[in-house]
């Protein structure tokens, strides 16, 4: 079943000590872009998010935001006697090498100088096990919203397989009468001038075969085939997806630049329609 781009997982994770909350988003995108927002993360331990969550979405615009608060609810505040230290001799050091007084308020704030007093470095498997559930979430709203394009998109390409069924029915009968008409009209004006009915036969065949959207037809049946199941598959499909709308766009083209009757070519404009359709639904599929 196929899966769409867009989706959405949020996790939480807290004990007495400590809250953790994961936000991942995704939506359109050509290719995978990750990008993580909150806490910093040591560079080896990112790129094993990075992996985990390639693996999991393969493709798409990825927002992934981390927050994560610490220290215990019912400890008290301690002062953070150091940091206070070092910018008060830091500024003091300012004022008589340079001459310059500065404003210790404007430097720092009350917030800079508290800490918790109970302070817990966070656990990366608590981490990796939010981000693998916020992930499990996404990608099964993902598989959600899939199921409902994929409804829509079996109903859209019936119709496209449909109208070629009737395009068909068209074009054989005007080829029909028009050799009929063809024949009459030779006839009318010749009355009884002795022809040669090999050379007519073979000259009403060329102007039959000038206008016949068999060929066209046949691919554009086949290119439906295809997509519907394409709909079935269980891997990304959605270049694929894309790729086979062009060729079917291309054969209903060529059949409206051939088509001899406004019956044929107002039909020709609905199959248009319908893959213009398709194709919005393609760009928000894997």
């Amino acid at each position: 079943m196929i899966k769409s781009l867009t989706g959405f997982g949020s996790v939480e994770i807290s004990d007495k000590s400590n809250q953790l909350t994961v936000l991942i988003r995704s939506v359109n995108s050509r290719y995978l872009d990750v990008k993580l927002r909150g806490i910093d993360i040591e560079p080896q331990f990112e790129v094993e998010l990075r992996k985990t969550i390639q693996d999991t979405l393969i493709r798409g615009s990825v927002s992934v935001q981390i927050l994560y608060k610490n220290g215990s609810k019912n400890s008290s505040p301690k002062f953070d006697k150091e940091r206070f230290e070092f910018v008060d001799q830091l500024i003091s050091t300012i004022q008589k090498d340079y001459g310059k007084h500065l404003d210790l308020a404007k430097l720092i704030s009350i917030n800079d100088l508290i800490m918790d007093s109970d302070v817990h470095e966070l656990d990366k498997s608590i981490l990796m096990r939010g981000i693998k559930e916020a992930l499990r979430q996404l990608d099964e709203m993902r598989t959600k919203e899939g199921q409902t394009i994929s409804k829509d998109m079996q109903a859209r390409i019936k119709i496209i397989n449909d109208h070629f069924v009737g395009i068909n029915k068209l074009a054989s009968n005007y080829s029909k009468d028009l050799v009929k008409n063809y024949r009459e009209r030779i006839n009318t004006l010749l009355g009884d001038i002795k022809v040669d009915n090999e050379r007519v036969a073979m000259e009403v065949a060329m102007l039959v075969d000038r206008q016949d959207v068999t060929e066209e037809i046949v691919r554009g049946q086949s290119h439906c085939d295809q997509f519907a199941t394409f709909l079935k598959s269980t891997e990304p499909i959605g270049k694929k997806m894309n790729f086979l709308l062009q060729e079917l766009s291309r054969e209903a083209n060529t059949i409206g630049s051939k088509s001899p009757t406004s019956e044929i070519s107002n039909i020709v404009v609905d199959v248009k329609n319908e893959i213009e359709k398709l194709r919005e639904q393609v760009q928000n599929i894997l």
